[in-house]
């Protein structure tokens, strides 16, 4: 099986997180804080709503309808929703909703819940080009881009030893040594400007 669990995709987008907070610090206070960081894990969950088995579709009432609907209009698993024109298309519905609806006063604190749905949503697919079966970076060409290119043995697949050792092990490893580098930076996210 060619997946990555939703566990390594959570980690690898708060790896990214993290480090994107590094090149740009900010201080956003406890809620505004904490919400980011969910939705960073939010976002690097949702490229997968286009298969109707992703966890959230069979925690909802419904939800195996929605997920069939969902998938049939995306074109199905590791298509639109895994490509540029994908991560472009949702980033500018969320970005449009935001400006048009969101109340005026509370559109800073929502333009940076994107960015941290954004930086989890883009994380997703470049993990998952790390996959046997690669990403469709170009939808709706259907090549797909798998790096390494070979050996197939290297390459994640669900549970493998790959993704548990290689993968989590050195994601973990890069984010003790961001902590330990930045643990200031990191700390400050949660304080008000």
């Amino acid at each position: 099986m060619e997946l990555m669990t939703a566990t390594t995709h959570q980690m690898i987008a708060l790896l990214g997180a993290l480090f994107v907070l590094t090149l740009y610090p900010v201080s956003l206070g406890p809620v505004v804080g904490f919400l980011a960081v969910v939705a960073v894990m939010v976002g690097a969950l949702t490229p997968d709503l286009d298969q109707p088995t992703a966890n959230i579709w069979r925690r909802v009432l419904g939800g195996n309808t929605v997920g069939d609907i969902f998938q049939f209009f995306s074109g199905g698993h590791r298509h639109m929703t895994h490509s540029f024109l994908g991560i472009l298309g949702i980033g500018y519905l969320l970005h449009w909703f935001i400006i048009t609806f969101i109340n005026a006063a509370y559109i800073p604190d929502a333009v940076v819940l994107w960015r941290a749905f954004m930086i989890g949503y883009i994380s997703h697919p470049i993990a998952d080009t790390l996959t046997d079966r690669g990403v469709p970076w170009l939808w709706p060409l259907r090549f797909h881009v798998r790096v390494p290119p070979g050996p197939e043995e290297v390459r994640v697949t669900s549970d493998s030893w790959v993704e548990q050792i290689l993968v989590r092990g050195g994601v973990l490893i890069c984010l003790v040594i961001l902590l330990i580098d930045h643990w200031p930076t990191f700390q400050q996210l949660f304080r008000y400007a």
